[in-house]
């Protein structure tokens, strides 16, 4: 998967990612790789705590401040990367999801717009990524991002009356439009399967989102009127509630805001309906035929709490149980770009303490970083969907010496000897350990992105101090 390198991971990482720009002047692409490399030995949000050599950081400086390197060029390479890690597989998940970055900008002199509520006054950019998991849902990379800035007044009214293009709407199709012409053009045998929630359910989405033979999976957030495939006619969560019980599925459902870990008895519903769906602009009328999968949690949800419960609309097939179990699973995976979206802000990177002044700047700093997000998250999924697999796929020899040197001390050798290979589970742990993972009594689950990355960040250090000395 990643370009084998006698030298450190960092860089050969950085080289893989970035290779694909399409920059042409050669000193700003080996800049580039330059500042990826760097970026995962110190993810940071400010440019200076990224890079403490003064030529660095004024290179670092130079490049995201030149009008000569386009954002646009720097994103087709994490692109590319990501589309042609993809192409071994039949299909991807392909999770979708917008966010906002909240930026510095106090006296309102920077091309910042407003970002959440209009009241409190704050600005930043607002952002929409495509996130790309293999079949086992690890993290491959990014296939599209869209990026705008929202104008500081209060929300027009009648929005129904704007066509798509200049709602978000049209952002969730820009995202998947765009990751459907990367596959086109490097994976061309590799199936999208978008995962989109309930705020891409809009008539243009169920539309599109399947076109080009792909697939996708949106949360329904609307009761709408619907027929079944036996002429019957209603609103859709009413039928459905009619279909008989095909299966039931375990579901882990991890701890959070007033929600408790557990593993979840959920009951599975499916038919086959015909949307009806409305352009409110144009009065226009449309029908389209889709798969819609119900599953509903009974007799295991904790007092206080409502049961889990979504109700999917999708052009997969649901001819068999695996189908079903399929949909349940990919739908699943539409939480990992959340938890990219937490590495990438509040995380290891803490993208939005940035100082940069210009939006193209930020753009392009913010992209290096979700690079790295993406891969921070791409160790930790690794280490619990394939724990057996050769720390060596992820990690240089020299780097797995210096986790156990780390963590183990004198007795790294005993614990790693030469010509050993540890799992990737082992290694992962060490590094969270090193970061300060305390085990999953104390935590509540695995190693997670924070722990991961301060435990590599250390590890970065001691990667240079053995490369200075020789060993």
């Amino acid at each position: 998967m990643r370009l084998l390198s006698m030298e450190p991971t960092a860089r050969s990482w950085a080289m893989e990612e970035f290779r694909h720009s399409q920059i042409n002047d050669g000193r700003w692409r080996r800049r580039l790789i330059e500042m990826g490399a760097q970026s995962v030995r110190r993810p940071a949000g400010r440019v200076s705590e990224t890079f403490s050599d003064d030529a660095a950081r004024q290179g670092a400086y130079g490049l995201l401040e030149s009008d000569a390197v386009g954002a646009g060029q720097v994103a087709s390479a994490i692109f590319t990367a990501c589309a042609l890690r993809s192409a071994e597989y039949p299909f991807v998940f392909c999770p979708v999801d917008g966010t906002s970055l909240r930026l510095v900008d106090r006296g309102r002199r920077k091309d910042f717009g407003s970002v959440g509520s209009h009241s409190n006054g704050a600005r930043g950019l607002k952002v929409m990524n495509a996130m790309v998991l293999s079949p086992d849902g690890v993290p491959l990379g990014l296939s599209a991002q869209s990026w705008w800035t929202r104008p500081h007044r209060r929300r027009r009214k009648h929005r129904d009356r704007l066509p798509p293009q200049c709602k978000e709407t049209g952002r969730w199709l820009e995202v998947m439009r765009d990751s459907r012409q990367l596959m086109a053009q490097h994976a061309p045998r590799t199936r999208c399967w978008f995962q989109l929630d309930r705020e891409g359910d809009a008539w243009p989405t169920l539309l599109e989102a399947g076109l080009e033979d792909h697939w996708f999976t949106v949360r329904s957030a609307r009761n709408r009127r619907v027929k079944l495939s036996d002429g019957r006619a209603g609103k859709l969560r009413s039928l459905l509630a009619k279909q008989p019980v095909l299966t039931t599925s375990a579901l882990q459902v991890t701890a959070g805001p007033n929600r408790k870990a557990r593993t979840a008895n959920m009951r599975v519903r499916a038919c086959t309906m015909t949307l009806q769906l409305r352009d409110k602009r144009t009065e226009r009328r449309f029908a389209t035929t889709l798969n819609v999968v119900q599953i509903r949690e009974r007799d295991t949800t904790p007092r206080g709490e409502k049961p889990i419960e979504w109700t999917l609309l999708t052009n997969h097939p649901i001819a068999t149980v695996q189908d079903l179990l399929d949909i349940i699973f990919g739908y699943s995976m539409r939480w990992r770009i959340e938890e990219l979206h937490r590495t990438w802000k509040s995380g290891a990177c803490r993208v939005e303490q940035t100082q940069l002044r210009s939006t193209s700047a930020v753009i392009k700093w913010a992209t290096i970083l979700i690079a790295v997000a993406a891969r921070i998250e791409r160790i930790k999924q690794l280490s619990r969907e394939q724990p057996q697999r050769p720390a060596t796929d992820e990690f240089s020899t020299l780097e797995i010496r210096a986790v156990a040197l780390l963590r183990f001390g004198k007795s790294a050798k005993s614990r790693v000897p030469d010509g050993k290979v540890p799992t990737i589970e082992d290694v992962a742990l060490w590094i969270a350990q090193i970061g300060g993972y305390t085990g999953k009594a104390s935590s509540g689950g695995p190693p997670g992105s924070i722990t991961l990355a301060r435990g590599l960040k250390d590890v970065r250090t001691a990667v240079q101090a053995l490369e200075a000395l020789g060993k």
